[in-house]
């Protein structure tokens, strides 16, 4: 899962010369230029939380499983699988004969490594091992604790009776278990070059690696550089031999860029580029699993106001999030979200978001109910309800705040808005520093991944506290029947969104990319950019 907000701010440094012994970047005919949106922070793939080093990793770390571009679960690293009939042991079979990029045999052991590896790596990467301590049996006991060595440690959920045979076993049923095992925490990694506890290494070239393609070079403010693993299992069939991921922040820059041919993608443009475009064949668009949306502090730190569910709802229902997301962009950019969790991930027969739908909108536009809920909570003209809204001024954050506040003040409501600059925004939203706040957050699993994000003890932005919210969510994780579950997750966001208020979902977005026509076959891991098969014309 990938955060779009609050994301780990990394101490990490780049080597700027390539290392003596990793593969020397050349300038090759067979090669691509893509800009990226930020910073390089890390490519431990263990400890990597944020969507700009995930397109780097992408390509150089494979899993035990993966996701075609229609998303669908298929074996990588792994041959083959079974389950118990209590769902709760899953038997993994690794392909035979698969070598590291510097011939050594990948074994189990590499896997079991990398799982222990990440679990003791530290507090600081409470996040990325969120799936592992909920699932794996043994995990939360030794989650964060660096006194551990973890080359011989020992936990019940994970064995290796064999080289070529890994053995997960979980302490409670996971309906969608073999999704995360896409994830690059997952991934192999070995003790003689994967750093127990740190992640400067993954930044330096040199290491050996178990994907397409490996690190060449880098430096973190400017550019990754990777080229094709002659080792990789399926080398064969992929096509392009080096691919330069250059950091331009600016949106305008890569346009003007792309435009110029000094680069063949790029990431990350603004929508009217796309929109506008002259060639909309160069558009490209990857509709990704994306929430836009207010977190509204209701918990300890939380203005006595919205503590009170009769506010929440009228802050979310005097919001006609149809022209809102219009006003931003075209449709195919900005999608008004009834719900919390967005289009593009499986439900019950189909898709979650369009299941819910049916049965009706929530948070529906009605501004008179909203002033019917003010005055029951005590608001009217002459005590006016009084809310500071936080956000922070890059991408459309201060557009969507301007149109907010537009909106409350037509039923009464005195918005003031707040502008932080962006790495004290999300510290002081970390902290809980806040009455209302833009959020974003995408994950491409399941839809318990957004639900989970707000039980307690498990929120990156501290905003709810309700043990009933907790209690549905555990319940529903319990649950093996695949319709029971994903009609508990239904009844879960129902709760948080229809008859609490918790957090307000305003829209699903997606950005547009430029890229050149002479690219062909560029497709996608899921909902990421994938370039291993590109060919030239």
């Amino acid at each position: 899962m990938l955060l779009c907000a609050g994301l780990l701010v990394l101490n990490t440094a780049c080597s700027t010369k390539p290392d003596p012994s990793s593969p020397t970047p050349e300038t090759k005919q067979n090669s691509i230029v893509v800009a990226v949106g930020g910073q390089i922070t890390t490519l431990d793939p263990g400890f990597n939380t944020e969507t700009v080093n995930n397109y780097i990793l992408a390509h150089t770390v494979s899993s035990l499983m993966t996701k075609d571009e229609n998303g669908n679960v298929i074996p990588e690293l792994a041959e083959s699988y079974t389950v118990s009939d209590d769902g709760l042991t899953y038997t993994l079979k690794i392909k035979d004969g698969l070598t590291w990029s510097d011939g050594k045999p990948l074994t189990s052991q590499d896997f079991k490594y990398a799982i222990l590896r990440n679990l003791t790596y530290g507090a600081e990467n409470s996040l990325t091992i969120y799936n592992l301590i909920t699932y794996l049996k043994g995990a939360e006991e030794i989650a964060s604790n660096t006194d551990l060595d973890a080359t011989t440690l020992e936990i019940d959920g994970v064995e290796t009776p064999d080289d070529a045979t890994l053995v997960l076993t979980l302490k409670q049923p996971c309906a969608f278990f073999l999704n995360l095992l896409c994830g690059n925490v997952w991934s192999p990694l070995r003790a003689d070059f994967a750093d127990p506890h740190d992640s400067t290494w993954a930044l330096k070239p040199g290491y050996p690696s178990i994907g397409a393609y490996q690190l060449a070079e880098c430096n973190e403010n400017e550019k990754a550089v990777i080229v094709k693993n002659d080792s990789y299992y399926n080398a064969d069939a992929i096509t392009l031999d080096q691919i330069t991921f250059l950091v331009m922040p600016d949106s305008d820059a890569q346009s003007f860029a792309y435009k110029n041919g000094e680069i063949d993608i790029a990431l990350n443009v603004p929508v009217d580029v796309g929109v506008n475009y002259p060639n909309q064949n160069e558009v490209w668009n990857i509709p990704s699993p994306t929430s836009y949306f207010i977190a509204l502090n209701s918990g300890s730190t939380a203005p006595e106001c919205l503590k009170d569910s009769r506010v929440r709802k009228a802050l979310a229902i005097s919001i006609d999030k149809e022209a809102l997301a219009s006003t931003l962009g075209p449709e195919e950019y900005y999608q008004a979200l009834a719900g919390y969790v967005p289009v593009g991930l499986n439900g019950i027969d189909g898709d979650f978001r369009k299941e819910a739908d049916a049965q009706g909108t929530m948070q529906a536009y009605d501004p008179e109910q909203a002033k019917t809920l003010l005055k029951e909570a005590g608001y009217d003209e002459t005590n006016p309800l009084k809310i500071k809204y936080k956000y922070s001024s890059s991408f459309i954050h201060a557009d969507v705040a301007q149109i907010l506040e537009a909106m409350w003040k037509t039923i009464g409501i005195d918005c003031e808005l707040e502008v932080v600059e962006s790495g004290v925004f999300y510290n002081q939203i970390d902290n809980g520093d806040f009455e209302l706040s833009r959020y974003g957050y995408t994950a491409s699993d399941d839809p318990s991944q957004f639900l989970t994000l707000w039980t307690i003890g498990q929120q990156v932005v501290p905003a709810v506290e309700d043990p009933a919210y907790d209690q549905m969510i555990q319940e529903a994780a319990a649950i093996v029947d695949h319709t029971e579950y994903m009609n508990a997750l239904h009844a879960a966001e129902e709760y948080l969104i229809e008859e609490q208020s918790y957090i307000i979902p305003l829209f699903s977005y997606n950005t547009p990319i430029l890229k050149s026509e002479k690219i062909q076959n560029a497709t996608k891991k899921g909902t990421t950019p994938y370039y291993g098969y590109v060919t030239l014309q």
